[in-house]
């Protein structure tokens, strides 16, 4: 049984948006509510809104999440390259410095 075949979807793609804010509303209001665990099942939530996003945008989320994993590892290798041309070790650099490096690499992209 699929719930979008028997009607219960959304016909537009903008109250998903709306989805995704509230959920990760609820994710911040557990954190500040000290509920780790009440965080993780709002988490679930996110990534099924999210999921279902993919579906507006005719994407396979398995596959852009594999996609994004390894724009991320080979953007932090050119990072780490770029920072060690600059005399830097990463381990001495503080999260700006890594910011910086990393828009600089993003951006030559």
């Amino acid at each position: 049984m699929h719930a979008a075949r028997m009607g219960f979807d959304w016909p537009e793609i903008s109250p998903v948006f709306e989805k995704i804010h509230e959920e990760i509303g609820e994710i911040k209001a557990a954190l500040s509510e000290q509920r780790p665990d009440h965080a993780r099942r709002e988490l679930g939530d996110l990534l099924f809104a999210v999921v279902n996003l993919s579906r507006f945008l005719n994407a396979d989320p398995g596959r852009e999440l594999t996609h994004a994993s390894q724009r991320f590892l080979e953007r932090f290798a050119k990072m780490k390259k770029e920072l060690e041309r600059a005399g830097r070790a990463i381990e001495d650099c503080s999260l700006e410095e890594m910011d910086q490096a990393w828009n600089r690499v993003k951006a030559a992209e």
